[in-house]
Order: structure tokens, then C-alpha cells, then sequence
């Protein structure tokens, strides 16, 4: 089988089969998705925190935040944002242009625009968040160019697992029994969704209703997705076997007639 029939193949059963995967293994092991999962849930709240201007390290289990802003920290990602546009830029890359020009006025608007207040209950409601959408970035790894490092090194299978397990792991909480909603306290403190229902007076309605609209908004950005690297798979394929299928028109001998 050549390379574009396989990456065709690859781009039509990959995600969806990884998706499915991951929920049956996060039914059957919670606690062994969750130990994985932990550190995509981390990542999204230092994501959101940097975002917003919030110096912070994401751990094992916790996630510390400095309680006061930081124009270094404002700095350091705006700066990293204009360096990547820049590069992008003079790759030719338009696609990550486009995605660090979304971001870069999101990040004004974190850092300069959003109250403090809610800048911490968005730090918070990251966590989770970053499952969905974090996760959705990993997953989308699936579809680099061939001749990106991702693909290259093979390190494309591996965000697809771990993404769709940080997916499908957050799914399971906000799409099952409200019992199974982790409220409560240990030792680290309240979870996340206790500090946003009891201090933030978010309603258990509205803190569900978000998780669900958040996911749902990541799964409509995969299924684009996987229709665009779909039909850029086939593209490839079908222009691939028709340059290497011979003309079904004999050549013919040029004559002193034809010259």
C-alpha cells in the first residue's frame, strides 16, 4: 500500500476509533485515565492563567497561580505569539498565522480587558476546559504535514491517545450523573467545581451547561477537522495515482510528414 492510500486511511478511522477507544478505556479504568488525564487538566489551568496574565506552574494534582498579575508574564506570551507569527510567516505557513493571530487579541483581552474576578473562575473552569480543548489540540496533531516532526517521529499516535483520553476522561464527568461531579474537599483544598458553585455562586445548572457547550464546541472544531484532513488525504491520493498511471494513448513515431 503506498503512503497517501495509508494516510487516507489513517485520517478516515484514527480519530474517530481513538475517541471511541478512549471512552470504553475510561469506563473500565477511570483511575488509570485520570493519572493521565491529570496533567492535560493541569495544563489548561496554567493556559488559562498565562492567558489572562497569571504567572503559573502546572504540577502533578495542582496547578500553583500567583495572586496578582504580571506584565513579565503578559510579556513573555504576547512576545511568543508575535515571534510565532512572525515565523510562521516567513515559512509560509498561513495556517498557524491565522491561529496565533486568533490568539494574540485574546490575550490582550485576557490580561488587560478581563476583571481579575473573572479571570480566576476562568483559571478555574480550565481544568476541565483544558481536557476538552487542549485535548482537541492534541488530537488535531493527527493531521500535521508529512514532512512535520510530529509525523515524522511518529509523536502524532501518542497526543492522539493521551487527547482523547483527557477528552473523554472530562466527558464522563460532565456528561454522566450529576453525582459523579467531584465536589468536595482533600487535602489540596475545595475542587474545582466546589470554589466555582460555593465561591463564585456559580448553580450547578449553569456549571454543567458550560462544560457540555464547551465540549460540544470541540467536537464541531474535530469534525471539521477530520473532514478537511479527510478530503486533503484523498486529494493527495487520487493526484498521486493519477500521476503515476500511464497514458492510455500510444505514443506514436513522428514521421518526416509530421515534422
Amino acid at each position: 500500500m503506498d503512503d497517501g492510500r495509508r494516510e487516507l486511511y489513517v485520517r478516515a478511522l484514527a480519530l474517530p476509533g481513538a475517541l471511541i477507544a478512549a471512552r470504553a478505556v475510561t469506563a473500565v479504568m477511570p483511575g488509570a485515565v485520570r493519572m493521565l488525564s491529570m496533567w492535560v487538566h493541569e495544563t489548561g489551568h496554567a493556559a488559562a492563567a498565562w492567558f489572562t496574565g497569571f504567572p503559573a506552574f502546572p504540577g502533578p494534582w495542582f496547578t500553583p497561580v500567583d495572586l496578582e498579575r504580571s506584565l513579565a508574564m503578559t510579556v513573555v506570551v504576547i512576545g511568543a505569539l508575535a515571534a510565532g507569527i512572525y515565523s510562521a510567516w516567513r515559512s509560509e505557513r498561513w495556517f498557524w498565522v491565522a491561529c496565533a493571530a486568533a490568539l494574540l487579541p485574546l490575550a490582550l483581552f485576557g490580561s488587560f480587558g478581563l476583571h481579575p474576578l473573572y479571570a480566576q473562575q476562568l483559571i478555574i473552569f480550565g481544568g476541565d476546559g483544558g481536557c476538552f480543548v487542549l485535548g482537541s489540540v492534541l488530537m488535531l496533531t493527527l493531521y500535521a504535514r508529512a514532512d512535520h516532526p510530529m509525523r515524522t517521529e511518529r509523536l502524532r499516535w501518542a497526543c492522539l491517545a493521551l487527547g482523547a483520553l483527557a477528552f473523554m476522561d472530562a466527558r464522563a464527568t460532565w456528561f454522566g450523573d450529576v453525582a459523579a461531579i467531584p465536589f468536595g474537599e482533600d487535602e489540596r483544598g475545595f475542587s474545582d467545581p466546589s470554589v466555582l458553585t460555593e465561591l463564585y455562586a456559580w448553580t450547578v445548572p449553569v456549571l454543567v451547561g458550560r462544560y457540555q457547550q464547551l465540549a460540544a464546541a470541540c467536537f464541531a472544531v474535530l469534525a471539521g477537522g477530520w473532514a478537511i484532513g479527510l478530503w486533503t488525504a484523498y486529494s493527495e491520493a487520487r493526484g498521486a495515482a493519477t500521476v503515476s498511471t500511464p497514458s492510455s494513448f500510444p505514443r506514436t513515431r513522428r514521421t518526416a510528414a509530421t515534422r
